[in-house]
């Protein structure tokens, strides 16, 4: 029995879990913006809160049958394999590091308010650094799924996700223009 295309199907459907989550996160961050009052943010913020468990089964979706594949397919010294790894590490650091302490105290807030949603929530909500976390990580994400298709080099392979990085930053200039989210 051939093996690869069941690793192949695990780990699409891990890249797709990936999206999914990703893009729960941005739009439930969306939509909180939106709402008036405490009591209907505590859903969206609860939802937001729950995707980190969904990450662990996710990277291993990507990664082991990543790696099986790159070991039996493609080679694991090939160029655009190592830089998409390196920039699938990136996400949760990105994810963990901005967006995790933020959501955090966004969810802090929420719990401890009734009614109409202060200006502290707005203005935790609104941080131009939560919303960059967002776009990178689509964008990288994206990124990766363009190298797994493109197969570059090295060089085409770094200069991919850096633009792929760049996009996702230039996606939020104008909120850092703003100010707010």
């Amino acid at each position: 029995m051939n093996l690869y295309p069941i690793i192949l199907f695990l780990h699409i459907i891990g890249a797709l879990g990936l999206f999914v989550s990703l893009g729960l996160e941005w739009v439930s961050m969306l939509k909180l913006r939106r709402l008036a009052n405490a009591e209907d943010a505590r859903g969206r913020v609860n939802l937001i809160a729950s995707l980190p468990k969904l990450y662990g089964p996710i990277w291993m979706a990507i990664l082991f049958p990543g790696i099986y594949l790159a070991f039996t397919v493609w080679g694991w010294s090939t160029a655009w394999i190592v830089v998409s790894l390196v920039a699938m590490l990136l996400i949760p650091i990105l994810g963990a590091a901005i967006s995790g302490p933020r959501l955090q105290a966004i969810g802090r807030i929420v719990t401890t308010e009734s009614g109409q949603l202060s200006p502290t929530f707005h203005n935790l909500l609104n941080d131009p650094f939560l919303w960059a976390s967002v776009h990178i990580r689509i964008a990288i994400a994206l990124g990766i799924l363009f190298l797994m298709m493109i197969k570059p080099s090295l060089g085409g392979a770094v200069i991919s996700i850096g633009i792929a990085a760049l996009l996702g930053l230039a996606s939020v200039l104008p909120i850092f223009r703003r100010g707010n989210g």
